[in-house]
């Protein structure tokens, strides 16, 4: 069985401050152990985060069961409640995990790193759910294993390793972990595909997670090789940091897409939904209508606005991130 401190230690520096987020579940709770016993060699400080979803009966008490186990385990633990009542209309699943990574944001200050105990099955489920979005050659990365996350950094440890192995871990350790009831509920999208489709793959196909890693490792060689054109091509397009619309429009708009995608990525923006993209490339690069047109999504009051605007022939970038 893999040593799973190894996996974290590489990522620990001594005195300074790291996170977990902690559900209470096997897999966020080998995390925590894992960390907090890592931490103690490299002598860094680990805080856990817990954020109380309210959508079970059981809620309340999960949150109590996290706060035991940092207790008995001398971590420190930051807590916080989500509304469950107040969210409507979208995906349930897609709103609450946004409102998880805004609290997460909001902590992580400079040079600081969460934890997040994602495995290879995550890995996996994501990338499904990605090709039946439709989602392009980056989407078939599926999860990242490292990222920016605020001022800092979030860390996948655990990314490589199957859900059996962390359940293993836990079992061998006797560590005690919360089974929360909602993840059988195929109302869920993430729960249909596990139950209703995944387990079916698996039962045809065994070795299904090993191949699916590795078409994920060859996509991101496509990836990279994609972004070292694209990068040749933007510079021919780049006005400073600007966009010429001029030079842009020599490209079919399929490259236009890929090329502002490269473009809003490299000024560290949040990138728009695939039919956005479809409006911008469309009917925002050739408006002749507007004299300075704006294309704006995200808000301000998330921290997630981006507003292109138009000026004699170059597109410029306004953002409050």
């Amino acid at each position: 069985m893999i040593d799973t401190l190894s996996l974290i230690t590489p990522h620990l520096r001594r005195n300074e401050n790291f996170f977990v987020a902690y559900s209470g579940g096997v897999d966020s709770t080998v995390l925590l152990k894992e960390v907090g016993e890592a931490s103690k060699k490299i002598k860094c400080n680990v805080t856990a985060i817990h954020i109380n979803h309210g959508y079970s009966k059981f809620s309340d008490k999960w949150e109590e069961h996290c706060e035991n186990f940092c207790s008995e385990n001398d971590y420190p633990l930051k807590r916080f409640s989500l509304n469950y009542s107040e969210i409507e209309g979208a995906s349930l699943e897609s709103v609450m995990r946004e409102r998880r990574y805004e609290i997460f944001q909001s902590l992580i200050g400079k040079n600081e790193t969460l934890f997040m105990g994602h495995h290879l099955d995550d890995q996996i489920e994501t990338l499904f759910f990605r090709i039946l979005r439709g989602s392009g050659l980056k989407g078939s990365l599926s999860i990242p294993f490292k990222r920016n996350l605020g001022k800092g950094l979030l860390v996948r440890p655990f990314l490589n390793l199957p859900k059996k192995e962390i359940y293993e871990i836990a079992m061998r350790k006797k560590l005690k972990f919360i089974e929360d009831e909602s993840n059988k509920d195929i109302k869920f999208d993430r729960n249909f595909l596990r139950s209703e489709v995944i387990d079916k793959i698996s039962e045809r196909w065994p070795n299904y997670r090993k191949s699916l890693s590795k078409y994920i490792e060859n996509q991101k060689s496509s990836y990279e090789f994609l972004k070292e054109i694209t990068n040749i091509e933007l510079k021919k397009i780049l006005n400073g940091k600007s966009i010429d619309i001029n030079k842009l429009n020599k490209y079919d708009s399929k490259y236009q897409k890929i090329l502002i995608l490269q473009w809003l990525e490299m000024n560290n923006c949040n990138l728009p939904s695939s039919s956005a993209l479809d409006e911008l490339t469309k009917f925002f690069v050739n408006s002749e209508k507007t004299k300075e047109p704006k294309f704006i999504w995200g808000s301000k009051e998330k921290g997630n606005y981006i507003c292109l605007k138009v000026k004699k022939g170059i597109i410029s970038i306004e953002t409050n991130l």
